[in-house]
């Protein structure tokens, strides 16, 4: 459902059943357009360095949903390693 004001405080989550979550502050459009069972393409593109030993917050992934054809890039925490 799109933000009913400005979508500045309104996040986008999504779980997939593979175990990658993804999280943004933003609204995203394309996840929002995803619907449980849809078929989806997840690859790792980015990894943290220089995080405290045992935090591994920060990993990044692209999902290309096989339905709509739509992408997003979340990372799989609100905060990077180290941070908050």
């Amino acid at each position: 459902m799109k933000p009913q004001r400005d979508g500045l405080d309104e996040g986008t989550s999504v779980d997939l059943k593979n175990g990658v979550y993804g999280i943004s502050y933003a609204y995203v459009e394309a996840v929002a357009r995803s619907r449980v069972g849809d078929r989806a393409i997840t690859c790792l593109v980015a990894l943290p360095k220089g995080c405290p030993k045992g935090d591994d917050r920060g990993k990044m992934y692209t999902t290309t949903n096989l339905r709509t054809l739509d992408s997003w890039t979340l990372p799989d925490s609100q905060h990077m390693c180290g941070g908050a």
